[in-house]
């Protein structure tokens, strides 16, 4: 499976719940990439950028534009520019949970609202929380990410980090993105993270599906189908880990001590079977699933990203598989109803 690659906006927030000391490093941070964007065209003209990466960053520019005309998503002056992060992260997540419940330590913050994990941009502070966090007797997952949006308040780039891999994760990656520029809903990572896969996914699949019927394209299509019912089949997998580990959590007879204990029986068995569905390829190490040590972080890690995404491919499958009438969709309800979910809910229900 592909990493999450999405990490709300707080560096530029102001918020009593985080130190001046966190927000002004963050600050910092987010300043530095901003003043290293270069203009895409700028970059494809430079003759001192190799070839392969002129390439990938062109089809990172087709992507955008096709999530704009064909998709409805932000346009403007999004994704237009472009970030080399030197074959690193471009930042690094923090996510915290309690260990006999599955719950994720939130951090609050204005706009984007609470949110399951903190974002970082140099690894030492990631690595410095993760150790304050294990010292309040939490699990901690910290894992890079591609990329982020920073949800329409900066003019997002691409970042070179999101040029990794094959073709199809690069449309899948700026699709997803662009999506959390267009459609946010403060305080509902799980819904906006599943949003944004969906989109992401399905619209690889139907960027390359549009380009021709050469043998290649429709090689390149297939992959981001593959990808699309690989992110499906992991959330289909996942489901019933969470309910495991929550119905354990829920059992009040049970110690703390006890319930540590019945839960690695768990974390043992979907390691298993995720190896059993998912084998790496050769050559590649698996997953944090795969390699453990699992624990409450690193699943709800995942799982924001899938745990909504049965409703999203149920009200896209509604609309009859059409990305723009879905993604306008759930704009409107975010901007236009006083409860989002519950109308994006009301519509699955009554739409034939």
């Amino acid at each position: 499976m592909k990493p999450a690659v999405a990490v709300a906006l707080v560096t530029l927030a102001s918020s009593g719940c985080w130190s001046g000391d966190y927000l002004a490093k963050q600050g910092v941070g987010q300043l530095k990439l901003l003043r290293s964007r270069r203009r895409i065209d700028d970059v494809l003209h430079d003759p001192s950028v190799d070839a392969e990466t002129k390439r990938r960053l062109t089809l990172a520019k087709e992507a955008r534009d096709f999530g704009v005309r064909v998709l409805g998503l932000r346009g403007g002056d999004e994704f237009t520019r472009f970030v080399d992060s030197h074959g690193e992260p471009i930042a690094w997540n923090v996510t915290a949970a309690k260990k006999d419940k599955l719950e994720a330590h939130l951090n609050r913050f204005p706009i984007v609202g609470a949110i399951p994990y903190l974002g970082f941009f140099d690894e030492k502070d990631a690595k410095r929380e993760a150790e304050r966090l294990r010292a309040q007797d939490l699990d901690v997952y910290v894992r890079g990410v591609a990329g982020y949006s920073t949800l329409g308040m900066t003019s997002d780039p691409i970042y070179s980090s999101m040029l990794d891999g094959p073709d199809s994760r690069i449309v899948e990656v700026t699709l997803h993105e662009m999506t959390h520029a267009t459609v946010y809903l403060p305080g509902h990572s799980e819904w906006n993270e599943s949003l944004a896969t969906v989109v992401g996914n399905e619209g690889a699949a139907q960027f390359f599906a549009a380009r021709g019927d050469a043998s290649q394209t429709a090689a390149l299509a297939e992959e981001a189908r593959k990808r699309d019912r690989d992110s499906e089949a992991f959330s289909q997998f996942l489901a019933p880990v969470v309910q495991s580990l929550e119905s354990l959590y829920a059992q009040a007879a049970l110690s703390h001590d006890a319930k540590l204990k019945k839960r690695e029986a768990i974390f043992a068995a979907a390691r298993k079977k995720f190896l059993a569905l998912f084998p790496p390829p050769p050559g590649k190490r698996p997953g944090p699933f795969g390699a453990g040590p699992l624990n409450n972080a690193v699943v709800l890690s995942y799982s924001v990203y899938h745990s909504t995404t049965p409703q999203h491919r149920a009200l896209l499958a509604k609309l009859g598989g059409n990305l723009r009438a879905f993604v306008s969709l759930c704009k409107h309800a975010v901007e236009d109803k006083p409860d989002p979910l519950e109308y994006l809910a009301y519509v699955r229900a009554t739409v034939k």
